[in-house]
Protein backbone atom coordinates (compact mmCIF):
# COMPACT_ATOMS: atom_id res chain seq x y z
CA UNK A 1 0.00 0.00 0.00
CA UNK A 2 2.81 2.38 0.95
CA UNK A 3 4.83 1.62 -2.19
CA UNK A 4 1.71 2.12 -4.31
CA UNK A 5 1.15 5.54 -2.77
CA UNK A 6 4.78 6.51 -3.45
CA UNK A 7 4.31 5.48 -7.08
CA UNK A 8 1.24 7.71 -7.36
CA UNK A 9 3.19 10.64 -5.88
CA UNK A 10 6.04 10.07 -8.32
CA UNK A 11 3.55 9.87 -11.19
CA UNK A 12 2.06 13.25 -10.28
CA UNK A 13 5.56 14.60 -9.70
CA UNK A 14 6.43 13.62 -13.27
CA UNK A 15 3.23 15.15 -14.65
CA UNK A 16 3.88 18.44 -12.86
CA UNK A 17 7.48 18.46 -14.06
CA UNK A 18 6.48 17.86 -17.68
CA UNK A 19 3.57 20.32 -17.60
CA UNK A 20 5.85 22.91 -16.04
CA UNK A 21 8.37 22.48 -18.86
CA UNK A 22 5.55 22.73 -21.41
CA UNK A 23 4.42 26.03 -19.91
CA UNK A 24 7.98 27.38 -19.89
CA UNK A 25 8.70 26.38 -23.49
CA UNK A 26 5.29 27.15 -25.00
CA UNK A 27 3.16 29.31 -22.72
CA UNK A 28 -0.63 29.02 -22.93
CA UNK A 29 -3.44 29.69 -20.49
CA UNK A 30 -4.77 26.13 -20.86
CA UNK A 31 -1.42 24.57 -19.95
CA UNK A 32 -1.03 26.95 -17.02
CA UNK A 33 -4.50 26.00 -15.76
CA UNK A 34 -3.55 22.31 -16.01
CA UNK A 35 -0.37 22.99 -14.07
CA UNK A 36 -2.35 24.68 -11.30
CA UNK A 37 -4.85 21.79 -11.23
CA UNK A 38 -2.15 19.10 -11.11
CA UNK A 39 -0.32 21.06 -8.41
CA UNK A 40 -3.51 21.28 -6.33
CA UNK A 41 -4.03 17.51 -6.67
CA UNK A 42 -0.41 16.89 -5.71
CA UNK A 43 -0.82 19.09 -2.63
CA UNK A 44 -3.73 16.90 -1.51
CA UNK A 45 -1.79 13.69 -2.09
CA UNK A 46 1.31 15.13 -0.43
CA UNK A 47 -0.68 15.91 2.71
CA UNK A 48 -2.31 12.48 2.76
CA UNK A 49 1.08 10.75 2.72
CA UNK A 50 3.35 10.03 5.70
CA UNK A 51 4.38 13.15 7.59
CA UNK A 52 4.28 14.88 10.95
CA UNK A 53 2.00 17.74 9.85
CA UNK A 54 -1.26 15.77 10.08
CA UNK A 55 -0.37 14.20 13.42
CA UNK A 56 0.63 17.59 14.81
CA UNK A 57 -2.63 19.22 13.72
CA UNK A 58 -4.71 16.34 15.11
CA UNK A 59 -2.83 16.34 18.43
CA UNK A 60 -3.14 20.11 18.85
CA UNK A 61 -6.90 20.13 18.33
CA UNK A 62 -7.45 17.10 20.54
CA UNK A 63 -5.45 18.85 23.26
CA UNK A 64 -8.27 21.15 24.34
CA UNK A 65 -11.52 22.69 23.15
CA UNK A 66 -11.09 24.82 20.01
CA UNK A 67 -13.36 26.70 17.63
CA UNK A 68 -13.61 25.37 14.09
CA UNK A 69 -12.18 28.59 12.63
CA UNK A 70 -8.91 27.80 14.40
CA UNK A 71 -8.58 24.69 12.23
CA UNK A 72 -8.84 26.94 9.17
CA UNK A 73 -6.24 29.41 10.44
CA UNK A 74 -3.71 26.81 11.63
CA UNK A 75 -4.01 24.75 8.43
CA UNK A 76 -3.53 27.86 6.29
CA UNK A 77 -0.55 28.95 8.37
CA UNK A 78 1.22 25.56 8.18
CA UNK A 79 0.62 25.32 4.42
CA UNK A 80 1.85 28.88 3.87
CA UNK A 81 5.03 28.34 5.94
CA UNK A 82 5.74 24.93 4.32
CA UNK A 83 5.67 26.24 0.75
CA UNK A 84 6.83 29.75 1.67
CA UNK A 85 10.04 28.35 3.17
CA UNK A 86 10.66 26.47 -0.08
CA UNK A 87 10.16 29.66 -2.12
CA UNK A 88 12.53 31.72 0.04
CA UNK A 89 15.15 28.96 0.09
CA UNK A 90 14.98 28.61 -3.72
CA UNK A 91 15.61 32.31 -4.28
CA UNK A 92 18.49 32.24 -1.79
CA UNK A 93 20.08 29.21 -3.44
CA UNK A 94 19.81 30.72 -6.89
CA UNK A 95 20.80 34.34 -6.23
CA UNK A 96 22.85 34.23 -3.02
CA UNK A 97 24.17 30.71 -2.35
CA UNK A 98 25.14 30.03 -5.96
CA UNK A 99 28.29 28.15 -4.94
CA UNK A 100 26.48 25.70 -2.67
CA UNK A 101 26.97 22.11 -3.80
CA UNK A 102 24.05 19.82 -4.55
CA UNK A 103 24.78 17.51 -1.62
CA UNK A 104 24.54 20.44 0.80
CA UNK A 105 21.19 21.41 -0.68
CA UNK A 106 19.94 17.93 0.20
CA UNK A 107 21.39 18.26 3.70
CA UNK A 108 19.52 21.53 4.18
CA UNK A 109 16.26 19.56 4.14
CA UNK A 110 17.54 17.44 7.03
CA UNK A 111 18.62 20.52 8.96
CA UNK A 112 15.15 22.02 8.61
CA UNK A 113 13.57 18.74 9.74
CA UNK A 114 15.75 18.56 12.85
CA UNK A 115 15.07 22.23 13.62
CA UNK A 116 11.35 21.55 13.30
CA UNK A 117 11.65 18.56 15.62
CA UNK A 118 13.48 20.57 18.27
CA UNK A 119 10.88 23.34 18.12
CA UNK A 120 7.95 20.90 18.33
CA UNK A 121 9.55 19.08 21.28
CA UNK A 122 10.13 22.35 23.16
CA UNK A 123 6.58 23.52 22.43
CA UNK A 124 5.18 20.22 23.67
CA UNK A 125 7.21 20.43 26.89
CA UNK A 126 6.04 24.01 27.44
CA UNK A 127 2.42 22.94 26.88
CA UNK A 128 2.98 20.21 29.48
CA UNK A 129 4.57 22.57 32.02
CA UNK A 130 1.77 25.12 31.62
CA UNK A 131 -0.83 22.41 32.27
CA UNK A 132 0.99 21.00 35.28
CA UNK A 133 1.62 24.28 37.06
CA UNK A 134 -1.33 26.42 36.01
CA UNK A 135 -4.10 27.40 38.44
CA UNK A 136 -7.06 29.76 38.45
CA UNK A 137 -4.89 32.72 39.39
CA UNK A 138 -2.78 32.51 36.27
CA UNK A 139 -5.52 31.45 33.89
CA UNK A 140 -4.96 34.65 31.90
CA UNK A 141 -1.26 33.79 31.46
CA UNK A 142 -2.21 30.31 30.24
CA UNK A 143 -4.59 31.79 27.66
CA UNK A 144 -1.86 34.18 26.50
CA UNK A 145 0.59 31.29 26.09
CA UNK A 146 -2.07 29.36 24.20
CA UNK A 147 -2.24 32.12 21.59
CA UNK A 148 1.54 32.18 21.18
CA UNK A 149 1.64 28.39 21.15
CA UNK A 150 -0.86 28.37 18.28
CA UNK A 151 1.53 30.35 16.06
CA UNK A 152 4.58 28.36 17.19
CA UNK A 153 2.85 25.06 16.38
CA UNK A 154 2.01 26.37 12.92
CA UNK A 155 5.54 27.63 12.28
CA UNK A 156 7.30 24.51 13.56
CA UNK A 157 4.90 22.25 11.66
CA UNK A 158 5.53 23.97 8.34
CA UNK A 159 9.17 25.05 8.52
CA UNK A 160 10.45 22.00 6.59
CA UNK A 161 10.58 23.18 2.94
CA UNK A 162 8.38 21.32 0.47
CA UNK A 163 10.89 19.54 -1.84
CA UNK A 164 8.60 19.61 -4.89
CA UNK A 165 7.93 23.32 -4.40
CA UNK A 166 11.69 23.90 -4.21
CA UNK A 167 12.21 21.98 -7.44
CA UNK A 168 9.47 23.95 -9.19
CA UNK A 169 10.83 27.29 -8.02
CA UNK A 170 14.43 26.49 -8.95
CA UNK A 171 13.36 25.47 -12.46
CA UNK A 172 11.18 28.52 -13.06
CA UNK A 173 13.64 30.97 -11.50
CA UNK A 174 16.43 29.68 -13.76
CA UNK A 175 14.14 30.20 -16.78
CA UNK A 176 13.14 33.71 -15.62
CA UNK A 177 9.47 32.72 -15.18
CA UNK A 178 9.25 32.62 -11.38
CA UNK A 179 5.61 33.78 -11.53
CA UNK A 180 4.67 30.46 -13.17
CA UNK A 181 6.40 28.59 -10.35
CA UNK A 182 4.53 30.66 -7.79
CA UNK A 183 1.19 29.71 -9.37
CA UNK A 184 2.12 26.04 -9.15
CA UNK A 185 3.34 26.32 -5.56
CA UNK A 186 0.15 28.16 -4.55
CA UNK A 187 -1.81 25.24 -6.02
CA UNK A 188 0.21 22.78 -3.90
CA UNK A 189 -0.32 24.95 -0.83
CA UNK A 190 -4.09 25.07 -1.37
CA UNK A 191 -4.25 21.28 -1.69
CA UNK A 192 -2.34 20.86 1.56
CA UNK A 193 -4.56 23.42 3.25
CA UNK A 194 -7.75 21.51 2.35
CA UNK A 195 -6.48 18.23 3.84
CA UNK A 196 -5.05 19.78 7.02
CA UNK A 197 -8.22 21.80 7.56
CA UNK A 198 -10.38 18.68 7.29
CA UNK A 199 -8.11 16.85 9.73
CA UNK A 200 -8.35 19.77 12.16
CA UNK A 201 -12.14 19.90 11.90
CA UNK A 202 -12.36 16.12 12.32
CA UNK A 203 -10.13 16.28 15.42
CA UNK A 204 -12.24 19.04 16.99
CA UNK A 205 -15.44 17.10 16.25
CA UNK A 206 -13.91 13.86 17.57
CA UNK A 207 -12.98 15.52 20.84
CA UNK A 208 -16.51 16.87 21.21
CA UNK A 209 -17.90 13.41 20.47
CA UNK A 210 -15.62 11.79 23.05
CA UNK A 211 -16.74 14.28 25.69
CA UNK A 212 -20.43 13.65 24.91
CA UNK A 213 -20.02 9.87 25.10
CA UNK A 214 -17.91 10.04 28.26
CA UNK A 215 -20.56 12.25 29.88
CA UNK A 216 -22.98 9.31 29.71
CA UNK A 217 -20.65 7.05 31.70
CA UNK A 218 -18.69 9.43 33.95
CA UNK A 219 -19.88 12.17 36.25
CA UNK A 220 -16.61 14.12 35.98
CA UNK A 221 -16.06 14.76 32.28
CA UNK A 222 -13.35 17.28 33.23
CA UNK A 223 -11.12 14.34 34.20
CA UNK A 224 -11.65 12.75 30.80
CA UNK A 225 -10.82 16.09 29.21
CA UNK A 226 -7.56 16.31 31.16
CA UNK A 227 -6.58 12.77 30.16
CA UNK A 228 -7.16 13.56 26.48
CA UNK A 229 -5.22 16.79 26.86
CA UNK A 230 -2.18 15.21 28.50
CA UNK A 231 -2.11 12.34 26.00
CA UNK A 232 -2.25 14.84 23.13
CA UNK A 233 0.63 16.85 24.60
CA UNK A 234 2.69 13.67 25.01
CA UNK A 235 1.99 12.86 21.35
CA UNK A 236 3.19 16.34 20.32
CA UNK A 237 6.44 15.75 22.23
CA UNK A 238 6.80 12.31 20.62
CA UNK A 239 6.33 13.82 17.14
CA UNK A 240 9.11 16.31 17.87
CA UNK A 241 11.47 13.63 19.20
CA UNK A 242 10.86 11.44 16.16
CA UNK A 243 12.07 14.27 13.91
CA UNK A 244 15.16 14.84 16.08
CA UNK A 245 16.03 11.11 16.23
CA UNK A 246 18.43 11.27 13.19
CA UNK A 247 20.82 13.20 15.46
CA UNK A 248 21.20 10.11 17.65
CA UNK A 249 20.77 7.18 15.25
Amino acid sequence: MGSRFVEILRYFDGIINQTLRDVVSDYSFETLALLALFSFAYGILHSLGPGHGKALVASYFLKEKHHLRKAVFLSAFISFVHTGTAIILSFLLYYVLTGVRGIFRIQLQSYFMITSGIMITIIGILFLLVKIFHNKANRREETSWGKRGFLLVGFSGGIIPCPVSSMIMMLTISNRVAHIGLISVIGISLGMFIVLMLIGILSISSRQGIMIVSGRFFKRTDKVSKIIEFLSIVLIIFIGLSLVSPLFF
